[in-house]
């Protein structure tokens, strides 16, 4: 009776130490299992006051300007008929008139020849003219359109004028009646990438020279 007894317990040892190997697998399989799954939360740190506020970047804001009319009649009205003299264009008044007074230089000598390229163009918004010189060509520009901060004082009705050297010559920038008003100096030649084809002063006195052309 002895060697049955024994292969019975040698068989029932078996089976616990596989049952025990089992447990051990299954419990190392559930412990990655739980390792895999594992999430990591997300920082609490608030974020948001590192990015800027969307509400302090600055909205411009385009709107049309209110132009004093009055102001540009008596103006042209006190302004000599051959000083207002236009060389191959007509400027419109009264309503077909541009919806700014119109700025245009006096004493401009165009070379002979390029008369052609004097040019007048109404736009929906102002106006632009285009004068060929011997040494830089003139355009004048102006706008009703005015862009600006909301919150902001509003721009002055006159301003004095702004010089300001460009890569092609010069502009002067300045505001009457309402309106902007740009010229601008375009060399006709560049030599060692500068353009000085027109002084500060020159500029300047060009556009002291603007009279009133047209209004409505």
């Amino acid at each position: 009776m002895t060697a049955p007894r024994t292969l019975v317990l040698a068989s029932v040892c078996c089976l616990a130490l596989g049952a025990c190997d089992f447990l051990i697998a299954r419990k190392s399989d559930d412990t990655d299992a739980n390792a895999k799954t594992e999430t990591v939360a997300p920082p609490t740190e608030d974020v948001a006051g590192i990015q800027p506020a969307a509400d302090d970047a600055s909205v411009v804001v385009a709107s049309t300007a209110n132009i004093d009319w009055e102001a540009a009649r008596r103006d042209m009205a006190s302004t000599p008929s051959s000083s207002r003299e236009t060389t191959g264009f007509q400027v419109e008044a009264e309503a077909a008139a541009p919806p700014v007074p119109v700025l245009l230089p006096t004493g401009i000598v165009v070379p002979q020849g390029a008369e052609s390229g004097v040019r007048f163009q109404p736009m929906s918004d102002g106006y632009f003219a285009t004068y060929p010189g011997i040494d830089y060509d003139i355009i004048v520009n102006g706008t009703n359109e005015v862009l600006e901060i909301p919150g902001d004082s509003p721009p002055a009705e006159d301003t004095a004028l702004t010089y300001t050297p460009t890569m092609t010559g010069a502009q002067v920038s300045f505001s009457r009646y309402g309106a902007d008003y740009l010229v601008e100096f375009e060399c006709k030649s560049i030599e060692g990438g500068e353009a000085d084809c027109i002084s500060q002063n020159e500029a300047l006195e060009v556009t002291r020279k603007l009279v009133i052309a047209g209004t409505r």
